[in-house]
């Protein structure tokens, strides 16, 4: 099974479609899918580094716009939707929490700013700003910030270093794989600890 992604992520950072399937999953990943897509997005920057920009902006703003398909869901469709999503990774306790102390409609600029950077999963706070419905200058300003500059950040390193990150990743398959994995579930896991 890892391997198949593995070899998935290969073939679409090669593909005339990696463009497609890069926006894709940045979109939803901020709204409700699990997988981030830094994976791929390194992948398809160390395979096309004349292009690092391209594909760092074309993720920043599809995880944005996916953001604020989180931001409606919170907003508009929590009871149906939200509390879904969240129920299924395990999440309202920490949100209701998150929500109900202030804090987050108090400090929202910079909760979705550090949040943004981290593993922990963008959806929550997506969703969450929605709930609380804070302001959506603020939560485009402190998503475009934060998104941006992960996203770029990636593809300049992936950029500079990518033949052998990828080389050390194709001979580490596996290794690799499961550390992604790793880093979805300690994201969760962190979520769950620190809110």
């Amino acid at each position: 099974m890892i391997e198949k992604l593995y070899d998935w992520m290969m073939k679409k950072a090669e593909s005339k479609d990696a463009s497609l399937v890069l926006v894709l999953i940045s979109f939803i990943e901020s709204s409700f899918f699990p997988l981030p897509p830094d994976p791929i997005l390194a992948i398809v920057v160390a395979k096309n580094k004349n292009k690092f920009a391209y594909y760092a902006t074309i993720c920043s703003i599809a995880s944005v716009l996916g953001g604020f398909l989180g931001y409606y869901i919170g907003y508009a469709l929590f009871e149906l939707v939200g509390s879904c999503i969240l129920n299924f990774y395990g999440l309202m306790d920490k949100f209701n929490a998150m929500v109900e102390s202030g804090e987050f409609s108090k400090w929202a600029f910079w909760i979705i700013c550090a949040k943004g950077l981290t593993p922990i999963p963008y959806k929550m706070v997506t969703i969450a700003s929605g709930f609380a419905k804070i302001d959506l200058i603020t939560f485009a300003t402190a998503s475009i910030i934060t998104r941006t500059t992960r996203f770029f950040v990636l593809s300049v390193i992936f950029q500079k270093y990518g033949e052998p990150l990828l080389k050390f990743i194709e001979k580490h398959k596996k290794l690799t794989l499961y550390l992604i994995v790793a880093s979805v579930i300690f994201g969760f896991a962190l979520l769950k600890w620190v809110m």
